[in-house]
């Protein structure tokens, strides 16, 4: 990986492609991804003529309930929503076949706690804001890194490389953001959405259940003990036995 440099040339070589870098370096490699992303293809849809607005990135202007500019028209999932994600387009789906069937009891988009996932290896599963945005909106933020290999599961894999981070509001105890790379990352950052979604305390979370042992999700429980949250939340609580 190399951190803020651009590729301004790639070559074929006998032994694959040789990219030159914005550095003066170069890498030769067997494949070349080229990820450039994607747009909405909405421009030549003559959507104008049908009184239907767009954003300026060509993304067309809905309400929370997903109706466009014109009567009777809506949109739904990555013709306009800001989250091109497939979980996002289907919960979406659900809200405007819902408001179809129902003009007269309108449902809201969601887009609180956004997840999203990376599918390579090691995984990758985001939620939240980055310590970054966080400390740019003033919330006096608690941090803690949990190792993989720091639990019984980890341990077991001989994992020396996967972490699970957690960021929070230490003054209302709050989760904020999560973020884990490593194996079943996309499902093991699932409580987390769960706290953000639900408005879920810290302390309320991580005491308030059994987190099974040895399996891996002890990477969160464990994280979340971590954060130095205000001492009016003790994290340190076992659940009741029955």
């Amino acid at each position: 990986m190399r951190t803020g440099t651009v590729v301004t040339d790639l070559r074929r070589v006998e032994d694959g492609i040789t990219a030159t870098l914005s550095d003066g370096s170069t890498v030769t490699t067997d494949v070349v991804l080229a990820a450039t992303g994607r747009r909405p293809s909405t421009r030549d849809m003559g959507l104008d003529l049908a009184g239907v607005d767009l954003h300026d990135d060509a993304r067309v202007v809905v309400d929370q309930h997903g109706r466009t500019t014109a009567e009777g028209v809506w949109s739904l999932g990555d013709a306009s929503s800001p989250f091109q994600l497939k979980h996002v387009a289907n919960h979406e789906a659900g809200v405007v076949a819902h408001n179809l069937a129902h003009p007269d009891d309108l449902r809201s988009y969601t887009h609180t706690a956004v997840p999203a996932a990376v599918f390579t290896h090691p995984q990758i599963a985001s939620v939240g804001l980055t310590e970054e945005q966080a400390r740019a909106q003033g919330i006096d933020i608690t941090i803690k890194v949990q190792q993989y290999g720091d639990t019984a599961y980890g341990w077991a894999m001989e994992d020396t490389t996967s972490i699970c981070k957690v960021i929070a509001d230490r003054r209302t105890g709050r989760l904020v953001g999560g973020y884990l790379v490593g194996p079943q990352a996309s499902t093991l950052i699932q409580p987390l959405i769960q706290m953000m979604a639900f408005d879920q305390p810290v302390a309320e979370m991580v005491s308030g259940q059994y987190w099974i042992h040895p399996a891996l999700t002890e990477v969160v429980e464990n994280a979340l003990l971590g954060l130095d949250l205000n001492p009016s939340e003790d994290l340190s609580e076992s659940p009741p036995l029955a």
